[in-house]
């Protein structure tokens, strides 16, 4: 007699071994493909830093500068390099949770960064001290 597993049953077997086994280090497509992160060790958390924009320059030819940034004293750094996600630490199977910052509406949020697979995850994300919340799916870039 043969066994036969469904399989809804075996996803589900196989799938927290997959997250559990890949790492969430390396790099990240972001949302639209406009940017690339690299998430690495940074202390004793991890961090993300943009390592590559699609359009990393103004229309002056100007490196792109971080001005919607909150921090009037800020907005002259360049994006390129900006670290974005700062002192994440496990927190649940495939989950990490920290300080995120967005270039894109010069905010801070409180969020995670969820494994969905072996080269996907979920990045969510609550503005600090309340209020609007988003997450996107990233994708694993290709070595």
């Amino acid at each position: 007699m043969r066994l036969r597993i469904p399989l809804a049953i075996a996803a589900s077997l196989v799938l927290p071994s997959i997250v559990d086994a890949a790492p969430i280090t390396g790099h990240w497509i972001t949302h639209k493909s406009k940017a690339v992160v690299r998430i690495s060790q940074c202390g004793p958390g991890l961090c993300g830093q943009i390592v590559w924009l699609r359009q990393g320059v103004d229309s002056k030819g100007q490196p792109v500068r971080d001005i919607r940034n909150r921090n009037k004293s800020l907005r002259g750094r360049q994006v390129l390099g900006l670290t974005t996600f700062s002192r994440l630490f496990p927190s649940g199977p495939g989950r990490w949770s920290g300080v995120m910052y967005n270039p894109d509406d010069g905010r801070t949020y409180n969020g995670s960064l969820i494994l969905t697979g072996a080269n996907s995850i979920r990045v969510e994300g609550c503005r600090s001290g309340g209020g609007a919340c988003g997450k996107r799916n990233w994708t694993r870039a290709r070595k």
